[in-house]
């Protein structure tokens, strides 16, 4: 058994909820760590199943268990995680992922002897039911100074993989935690605000294991329902308010994230809105209308750009509403279709 710190660097925390069936593959990855001045904490979000019996298990007086008395919703019991927390660092590791052994270590060395880099993350190998696929940022180890890192979360998707992220605690209370805003998206926000203040990096040769599947949170939010889609939409208009007079030099960025943000809503409306209840395909065009009436047109060439954006969004509105041709492009896209 490993050695117990009384002042842990790094606390991992692992928020959870109703997932006893998954969560020991992360416990047992945590624990495994080759860095030992560590804690391990489960927070419960008031679970119905047999959490308990799971954390009863494990004989490691480094684990920690705390079960909410009510649902704080995700980012809720993310920011319950972040209160409990001890460590000089904060790892927030998703319930159904787990980390290689060297993780906690390399990431901890990385932001020790870097001391104006305040938050890590790291390269991901994607499970799915078919395959495993390794995800890298780069080939090599990168630091973004501000605000490199922001306008590299604006322009490329999925450039950070949340469960990956270890954060300096102080961040928290400087920036603030998880915003309750948005409820589906918050992690999103909060690495563009570190990001546009912080220098952040990318470690490669740390790897974090995502468990992609039906199970998951990324799935209920961007399969099941529209609500991802609405906040990522309020994101960028409170954005752009929080940049206020500083938003002409970010334009460009914002604008290319606008336009991808358009593109996943039509994508999402014709291969996805058939498995939301009582959702109407015609909602996914809305959003990219009103992404569409964010993006401000500099010169000539942009505002034709513009035109096009928008006969697109036109003609994606038209098909959406017929089943024939939505099948049609459903279709064409399948390969695409389980894609987040």
């Amino acid at each position: 058994m490993k050695e117990v710190s009384s002042n842990p660097i790094v606390s991992i925390c692992i928020p959870t909820y109703n997932r006893a069936s998954m969560v020991s593959d992360a416990i047992k990855s945590a624990l495994n760590q080759t860095y030992s001045p560590i804690e391990v904490m489960v927070v419960d979000n008031a679970s119905s199943d047999n959490i308990e019996e799971v954390i009863s298990s494990f004989h490691d007086p480094r684990l920690k268990f705390v079960k909410n008395d009510k649902n704080l919703g995700l980012f809720g019991n993310f920011n319950r995680c972040i209160e409990l927390a001890q460590g000089k660092y904060i790892h927030i590791l998703h319930s159904d992922d787990w980390i290689d052994p060297g993780f906690t270590e390399t990431c901890t060395r990385f932001l020790e002897s870097h001391p104006d880099v305040v938050m890590t993350f790291t390269s991901l190998v994607l499970h799915t039911p078919e395959n495993q696929n390794l995800l890298k940022v780069s080939d090599k180890t990168e630091i973004y100074p501000p605000p490199s890192g922001f306008r590299q979360i604006l322009l490329r998707q999925s450039f950070i993989g949340c469960p990956s992220v270890m954060v300096r605690s102080e961040i928290y209370d400087t920036i603030g935690r998880f915003s309750l805003e948005y409820p589906y998206s918050a992690d999103y926000y909060q690495w563009l605000k570190i990001s546009w203040q912080y220098s952040i990096a990318y470690i490669q040769d740390a790897c974090l294991h995502y468990r992609q599947g039906e199970h998951s949170e990324s799935y209920r939010l961007l399969f099941t329902s529209p609500s991802g889609y609405a906040d990522t939409l309020k994101i960028y208009i409170q954005l752009i308010q929080d940049l206020s007079d500083q938003y002409p030099y970010y334009r460009s960025d914002i604008n290319v994230a606008l336009r991808r943000f358009m593109r996943d809503c039509l994508f999402a409306g014709f291969t996805r809105s058939e498995q939301m209840d009582n959702f109407n395909p015609a909602l996914f065009s809305g959003f990219a209308w009103n992404a569409l009436g964010l993006i401000k047109p500099e010169n000539i060439s942009e505002h034709f750009l513009y035109f096009f954006d928008a006969i697109g969004i036109w003609i994606g509105s038209i098909c959406m509403k017929f089943s024939i041709t939505r099948s049609l492009i459903v279709r064409l896209l399948k390969k695409r279709s389980n894609y987040y």
